[in-house]
């Protein structure tokens, strides 16, 4: 869990970036006729880009966690978590954010030991002293840190262990963007290092 610098992370950023601008623009040209309907206005939309299928399966489990934690609360009026097939042409909002999940979400490391993670768990972008809209998460690793705890159980109950894990890597990157801020916590959700309890905690407040 970090916050790259400008120079780190310029490339990261411009395709964020483009990807953020093609999935606005690429709906407007390919449902042009849904641009003439009366869609709703949010004051906040987030928006999940999901990697495969296998992430998309527990989509209910991921958004109902992140929409009752507190970083939802952070953002500011109303919060809408959706994925990204369910953005359309028209839809329009005062504050967006985007979720760019990684790898692949039902992996199950071959490991039977607990061993170290290499690499960040999730992270933004900080460009000219702001923290971009855009969080990314590498399913990989997250699925990595709990191999233990994944060994052995059944595919739904690893979907719902992963997505409780990924829905607090998510709560603490949207935490740094919320609040401008990419200071660490010594305990807590906001910890630059987390352990596998913490991210299986039940509630991510």
């Amino acid at each position: 869990m970090r916050v790259p610098s400008w120079r780190s992370a310029k490339r990261r950023f411009a395709a964020g970036k483009r990807a953020l601008f093609a999935l606005l623009f690429s709906s407007w040209m390919v449902l042009p006729a849904l641009a003439q309907e009366h869609a709703p206005t949010y004051d906040t939309l987030v928006i999940v880009d999901f990697p495969s299928l296998a992430c998309r399966a527990f989509w209910p489990t991921l958004k109902s966690t992140l929409q009752n934690s507190e970083t939802s609360r952070l953002l500011p009026g109303d919060v809408v978590w959706m994925r990204r097939e369910e953005f359309r042409a028209g839809m329009e909002f005062r504050e967006g954010y985007q979720v760019f999940l990684r790898g692949d979400c039902d992996n199950v490391p071959p490991s039977f030991g607990q061993h170290e993670t290499r690499g960040p768990l999730g992270w933004v972008l900080l460009v000219d002293h702001q923290i971009q809209p855009f969080v990314y998460v590498d399913c990989d690793r997250v699925a990595q840190t709990l191999a233990r705890e994944l060994r052995g159980k059944t595919t739904s109950e690893r979907r719902q262990f992963l997505a409780r894990a990924i829905s607090r890597v998510v709560a603490h990157e949207m935490t740094h963007i919320a609040t401008q801020s990419s200071l660490h916590s010594a305990s807590g959700l906001q910890k630059a290092r987390v352990t596998p309890l913490d991210l299986l905690e039940y509630s991510v407040d």
